[in-house]
Formats: C-alpha cells, sequence, structure tokens
C-alpha cells in the first residue's frame, strides 16, 4: 500500500520546527502533501508572504505537492480550520496526517478527542468561540486520567481536532522542537522594518490589515452583527474600541479582554468586514487550488483528478467553471478575502492579482 503523507500548516512563516515535521512525514512516503493556509492565517492576520510564497518555501522544505487551504476556513478557530484541513486530507486519500504536539503523545490527543466526541461534553460546553478554560474544565472534569492542562498548547489543541476527525487517515503527532518559532521571526521581521522605516517588497505587516478593519469598523452606522466570532460582545466591543483608538493596533489593544484572546478580537473583525458567517464555516470546502509542485507532486495530481475525489483540485482561474454551486459560491468569497490582502502588500496590488497567478513548478 502506498502511503501518503499530509501536512497541514501555516509557515507564516517557515522556521525549522516546520522542516523536522516535513522531514518526518516525508519517511517512506511516496508523495508528502502540505495542506496550507492561504493569505489569511488562524489569528485573523495576513500571513507575512503571501500564499505562494509561502507555497515555494514548503516544496524546498520537502512537500511534493501544496494545496491551499481557502478563506474562511483558514481564519477560523481551531475547529473549523482542522476540519476544513482534514477534509481536504482525506479527501485527497492521504494515509498519514503528521502534525505538530507539544506532548507527542497520540494516546492523549485520541482520548481528549473522544471525550470532546461525547455527548456528555457536548451538552455541557458553550459552544463555538468559548474561552478554552471552560473546555479544560469539562476535559478534567470528564477525564480525570488526561493530565491538567493538557489542551494549553495551540499544537495538542488542533491535534485533538485534527484526531477528533480522522477515520481513514492514520494521525502521527511529531513532539515539537524547541527552536524559534513564528511569532518570533515575525516579530523580528516586523521590528527590523519598524527600525529601519522600509518595509521590503514581499513582507506583509499586520498594521496594514489592522488599520483597514479600524477603518470599516469606524465608519460602521450599526454593529455588523450576524458574522462569525461576532458574539458574546465580541463586536460591540470592536464598536467601542474602534471609537476610542488612533489606529488599528490601538484597536485590538484596547478591546483585549481576560475572556477572549486577541485572536477572537481579529478574526470577529475580519469575518464582520467579508460578512463570513459561521454556516459558511461549517461546510467544508469543496474545493483547493494548486499552489505549488515538483515532479512527484505533479504526478499524483495527475493521479488523482483521474479517481474525481471529493473535493474539486484546480489550478488557475479559468478553471473556476467546473466548480459546483456551492463551491463556486466559496470560490467568490475566498477571492474578495485575497482582494483584501492585496491591499495590504507592499506595493498594493490589483483586486485580481491572484487570480491571474498559476501554481509554481519546480
Amino acid at each position: 500500500m502506498k502511503k501518503i503523507s499530509a501536512v497541514i500548516c501555516e509557515l507564516n512563516p517557515l522556521h525549522t520546527g516546520h522542516a523536522f515535521l516535513f522531514q518526518k512525514a516525508k519517511e517512506d512516503a511516496q508523495c508528502l502533501i502540505a495542506v496550507m493556509s492561504g493569505n489569511f492565517v488562524q489569528r485573523g492576520e495576513c500571513a507575512i508572504f503571501h500564499k505562494y510564497d509561502r507555497a515555494v518555501s514548503a516544496v524546498e522544505a520537502g512537500a511534493d505537492l501544496v494545496l491551499e487551504l481557502p478563506y474562511p476556513w483558514c481564519s477560523g478557530s481551531a475547529e473549523f480550520f482542522a476540519a476544513a484541513g482534514v477534509h481536504i486530507v482525506q479527501s485527497i486519500g492521504a494515509t498519514h496526517l503528521y502534525f505538530g504536539s507539544e506532548t507527542g503523545d497520540l494516546h492523549a490527543l485520541q482520548l481528549a478527542a473522544s471525550v470532546i466526541n461525547s455527548d456528555a461534553f457536548q451538552k455541557q460546553f458553550p459552544g463555538v468561540g468559548q474561552a478554552g478554560v471552560r473546555r479544560e474544565e469539562l476535559l478534567s472534569q470528564l477525564c480525570p486520567s488526561l493530565i491538567p492542562g493538557f489542551l494549553s498548547g495551540a499544537n495538542d489543541i488542533l491535534g485533538t481536532e485534527y484526531c477528533r476527525r480522522l477515520n481513514k487517515t492514520i494521525p502521527v503527532p511529531v513532539k515539537r522542537l524547541d527552536c524559534t518559532g513564528a511569532s518570533a521571526l515575525r516579530a523580528s521581521i516586523t521590528q527590523e522594518i519598524l527600525e529601519s522605516g522600509k518595509n521590503p517588497e514581499g513582507i506583509v505587516l499586520s498594521q496594514r490589515l489592522a488599520d483597514i478593519l479600524f477603518y470599516f469598523l469606524r465608519c460602521a452606522d450599526v454593529p455588523p452583527e450576524g458574522f462569525a466570532e461576532g458574539g458574546g460582545g465580541v463586536i460591540q466591543r470592536l464598536m467601542w474600541a474602534a471609537r476610542e483608538a488612533v489606529d488599528g493596533m490601538d484597536l485590538f489593544a484596547r478591546a483585549s479582554t481576560k475572556q477572549y484572546t486577541n485572536a477572537r478580537f481579529r478574526r470577529g473583525a475580519l469575518f464582520a468586514m467579508t460578512k463570513t458567517t459561521l454556516d459558511m464555516l461549517r461546510v467544508m470546502p469543496n474545493f483547493t487550488r494548486v499552489l505549488a509542485a515538483n515532479a512527484i507532486g505533479r504526478a499524483f495530481l495527475s493521479e488523482i483528478r483521474r479517481e474525481k475525489v471529493p473535493v474539486q483540485i484546480i489550478t488557475n482561474h479559468r478553471e473556476r467553471s467546473v466548480l459546483s454551486i456551492v463551491g463556486a459560491s466559496q470560490y467568490a468569497h475566498a477571492g474578495k478575502a485575497d482582494a483584501l490582502y492585496t491591499l495590504c502588500m507592499e506595493p498594493p496590488r490589483p483586486a485580481g492579482w491572484f487570480s491571474a497567478m498559476c501554481p509554481v513548478m519546480l
């Protein structure tokens, strides 16, 4: 039986830990597929490099084929990010899913996943977007054998969400390396740009998106309600902060509370501006786009296209005509997000800049 490995990732930007994960996933595999976030990431921010540039770095790190985890799922909370990623991974026939983990304990991850999937947990959990503290409390009550604080790490949270949904693909946690992470790398790049006063072409700073969201909220006549991540007083607090703040970074600093993470507020603002609803996130992506591939990846792509996999795989904007009605609607929504991203680039690009791009073949 062929071993087809997959990794669900952001690479924002790629670092040593990612390279180690790719190396492990590549062992004995006929093909390694990276399902990578598009131009936006889980924190509700722009990726610091656009999706095609990051796809090239993925191939250079060992991936054979890079497929897009499109918007809005790439900016969703762990539940939706993981669900959409697993949907694509299993649709293309990956046999193994490798992912970073703070603990590297597959048994504990699967146990936590089974508890979260249980009726007892689901009846008591408040729902989408609630603080992780309540999840931890319920896990401790329903499964005392789990180490307290087991799901305090972002990677183990995602790993548990992967395990909740995998039914055909084998989960393989890889214990994280102790190395400089993506957050530290982004902070270093940002600091260097701020100190020099020069923003090199190709680097996208989160400040520009924050300012756009600030202008949107400041100018809104009424709170843009009904969109994902905006409940629980999030959008009202953002509206208040927009009236008091002087720029985008000040907006999110003022909005911050102990109840919700900064990422929750950023996602709430981004989803409100792009009119992304919870129902949109709950319907799994009908399409994915090829971002980069090498010869092995191209051969695998030809093979799965002959098999007519459940997710439509497209390589360029012209192929959108083959999408289902649902897929076409999702593709158009993702395109609007890409048009927003082009405003944040240095220099800004036309709205259709990404529509004109084709996969990078290496």
